[in-house]
């Protein structure tokens, strides 16, 4: 069989001083049938210069800023590719990282594939790995936020170009959560495979995106009236009231660690009025303190900060 030819979207935007690392880690994949597509999403520093010593080994297209879930869907409707990969310029791929992951992916009818994480600092010294996740059919656990849920973040994706026709796009509206809402109408309709090593160097830094807690906040009660609207999603909606307690536990524990108490307070309320057995979790927050922030960060992956 001919190797399918996967379509590589880099998004970047000012993130000029790692964008030479992205690039390479794609170009060094051991599986060769790819192509690099760039969308520079308005970046006002150095990216393009740096996008321009690649020459034809990457095809660059500029727009102007409208955030990373269209730049991410132009590269898609720009690439050729059977099956669509994704990789934040701040992040970087592992060698082996699609050959595995193509592999696994043709061994079934799967709606997407992700992978292990490595997260790293700014300087890429390691900070911690994250090697277990959820595969199969996976919207019930999805839906309540369950741990180790889809520590995904996009630049550990692979998608074949058709789920896109069933289930669209990323969603504009959205950011920080952009990933999780995919993963999700995806999971509506698909089973997902998961491949048991960290392929992929998941950089965190002052700049991320993921540390925004209210545009956290904002996105995933966002992605959550997606979810119980949509008829797709229909097997989770008599969840609703568990799930949202869930999630609004999710927030009380990120605003707890933020020290942002009233915004604490305010969820734990909400979260224990749906679900009350929310109460065994809340007791756990002070032990959070003692969790390293950089594991922490690793481990809100799974619902998409």
């Amino acid at each position: 069989m001919n190797a399918p030819l996967t379509t590589v979207v880099v998004t970047n935007y000012n993130y000029g001083r790692f964008l030479s690392h992205a690039l390479d880690s794609v170009l060094a994949q051991s599986y060769p049938h790819i192509e690099v597509v760039a969308v520079d999403d308005g970046s006002t520093d150095n990216s393009l210069d740096v996008l321009r010593a690649y020459g034809s080994r990457v095809r660059v297209i500029r727009q102007e800023n409208r955030g990373v879930s269209e730049a991410r869907n132009r590269g898609i409707r720009e690439g050729r590719g059977e099956l669509v990969a994704f990789l934040d310029a701040d992040d970087a791929w592992l060698p082996e990282k699609l050959s595995k992951q193509v592999a696994l992916l043709e061994s079934g009818d799967f709606g997407m594939v992700y992978c292990g994480l490595r997260c790293v600092d700014e300087d890429g010294n390691l900070l911690g790995e994250m090697t277990d996740g959820l595969s199969g059919r996976v919207l019930r656990e999805l839906a309540l936020l369950e741990t180790p849920g889809i520590p995904a973040s996009g630049s550990s994706a692979l998608i074949p170009k058709r789920c896109f026709e069933v289930v669209g796009l990323f969603e504009p509206a959205l950011s920080t959560s952009a990933d999780w809402d995919l993963w999700r109408r995806i999971a509506c309709r698909f089973p997902i495979g998961m491949v048991r090593e960290p392929l992929v160097s998941y950089r965190l830094h002052g700049a991320s995106m993921h540390r925004n807690l209210d545009l956290f906040e904002h996105d995933m009660l966002l992605a959550f009236e997606r979810m119980f609207a949509d008829e797709a999603a229909k097997d989770v909606h008599p969840l609703e009231r568990r799930a949202r307690a869930k999630l609004y536990m999710t927030l009380a524990g990120s605003f707890f660690r933020s020290r942002r108490w009233r915004k604490f307070i305010d969820y734990c309320g909400k979260s224990l009025i749906l679900h009350p057995d929310g109460l065994i979790h809340l007791a756990g927050f002070p032990l959070r303190r003692l969790v390293p922030t950089a594991r922490l960060d690793c481990l809100e992956r799974t619902v998409g900060r």
